[in-house]
């Protein structure tokens, strides 16, 4: 197999980013976004996207200074070993709690399509499709991309039929004063947090990328102006289609089936036929972010045991025949399984745990560009640039930290406890490689 068998083209890349990006979240926040600030629940995605644009543009520059990095080498390049294992280990484990949703979601709309499947405890389901997406990311970068390309097909179907439809099936009423909860805004922003991080990707996969030092800044950016883009309009033409009605759903799975009976009022049976096509996209636009995080996240994992962070770092490093950290792999799936166990599945946990991880990573990033620029590694990145996207950062911290605080102390103890462990996991390898240097 040549080099060029093993890397992505640039049109791969944006297409695992958007994968990521619109796996679960824009879905999942349909009815939260609604109930928590009404019409303006769609502007989230407008203040999370300005919000996250400095960082963006940051994370392009950190890899136009290192092209085959990630989070881990802009930490230890830019500020110290530590911080990189910080930032790549919480991205790493908090990306996990995505891609455990975003298979949970997509089980939850199976069964609602194939209702003989509900007499099975969906987490037994949950684990099967886990274990099917550890075998396949067994196989080399570009099968993976392959079926990316799949994916993202599937989940144009659901998104294509609202925005060319629904919107059609607006009604201006829906966005008056009334309509517009300025105080749910705080809330939804971990949420909308939660569906628009996956742009970063690239990172994790840059030295797998073709002409890195070009295409992963590129994929970057394309893919996250297109999907702050579509989940914009997507929630706001879903809102001017129901309005207040979305009170009244207890979940985002209502959505989809309210609409088709307001399209569709003289036929049931179209009426089920419909929904479960759309359903079935749905869940396959979530298997698709679970796939992709899979996918990309366990180089994370392999950088840090090649640096010699983690227990058993020899074994960790090993690649099989298609040029994939297998055991990487397989730990991606016993973390999943364990948060499955702990969470039952339940979607705020996991989507806090999930957009707190990615906002460790861009804080330690947005600081090593910052350093980058004070220690002159970089001459054409304004000062201003990572300073602002730091403290939109923290503002970002202090939003999951208070979403994993009202949704619960148990998932911010889980992610503590990880974050906690990593820690340990770093000074012990650390003290361990200094004592056999000084044996030496």
């Amino acid at each position: 197999m040549t080099r060029s068998d093993q890397q992505l083209s640039l049109p791969i890349a944006i297409l695992i980013n958007i994968n990521i990006m619109l796996g679960t979240g824009v879905f999942v926040n349909m009815t939260e976004l609604a109930k928590r600030a009404g019409a303006l629940g769609a502007f989230g995605y407008i203040i999370i996207g300005t919000l996250m644009l400095p960082l963006v543009i940051s994370i392009t520059h950190l890899l136009e200074l290192h092209p085959a990095g990630g989070f881990y080498i802009f930490g230890q390049k830019e500020i110290s070993p530590f911080a990189g294992f910080i930032s790549a280990w919480a991205y790493f484990t908090g990306k996990l709690a995505s891609a455990t949703l975003a298979i949970h979601t997509a089980v939850l709309l199976i069964q609602t399509v194939i209702p003989a499947l509900n007499i099975v405890n969906p987490l037994y389901i949950d684990g099967i499709i886990l274990t099917l997406f550890i075998g396949l990311n067994m196989l080399h970068v570009r099968t993976g991309g392959s079926i990316q390309t799949l994916f993202v097909v599937f989940k144009i179907i659901p998104i294509a039929f609202i925005l060319l439809v629904g919107v059609f099936f607006m009604q201006g009423a829906h966005f008056t004063l009334p309509h517009m909860l300025w105080q749910g805004i705080p809330s939804i922003l971990p949420l909308v947090l939660y569906a628009t991080v996956g742009f970063e990707a690239a990172c994790s996969l840059s030295s797998k990328i073709k002409d890195a030092h070009k295409n992963a800044p590129r994929a970057i950016l394309i893919s996250y102006a297109l999907v702050i883009l579509i989940a914009t309009l997507f929630q706001l033409i879903f809102y001017g289609i129901h309005g207040d009605l979305f009170n009244s759903f207890t979940d985002y799975r209502q959505a989809f089936p309210a609409f088709i009976q307001m399209l569709l009022p003289h036929s049931q049976r179209l009426q089920e036929i419909v929904t479960g096509v759309l359903h079935l996209g749905i869940a396959m636009s979530a298997l698709g972010g679970g796939y992709g995080i899979i996918f990309s996240n366990c180089w994370n994992l392999h950088t840090l045991a090649q640096h010699h962070h983690i227990f058993k770092s020899a074994f960790m490093t090993q690649l099989n025949k298609h040029h994939i950290p297998w055991l990487c792999v397989l730990i991606e799936g016993l973390i999943g399984v364990t948060y499955l166990c702990i969470t039952r599945g339940n979607q705020l946990p996991l989507q806090q745990m999930g957009a707190l991880g990615s906002i460790i990573a861009y804080t330690i990033s947005a600081l090593s560009l910052l350093y980058a620029c004070k220690n002159k590694h970089t001459t054409r990145t304004p000062q201003w640039l990572p300073l602002l996207g730091l403290i939109n950062c923290l503002m970002l911290t202090a939003s999951c930290v208070y979403g994993l605080m009202y949704s619960g102390m148990v998932s911010l103890l889980i992610f503590s406890l990880l974050l906690m462990f990593g820690i340990y996991m770093f000074w012990s390898t650390n003290k361990n490689l200094s004592t056999q240097f000084e044996s030496n």
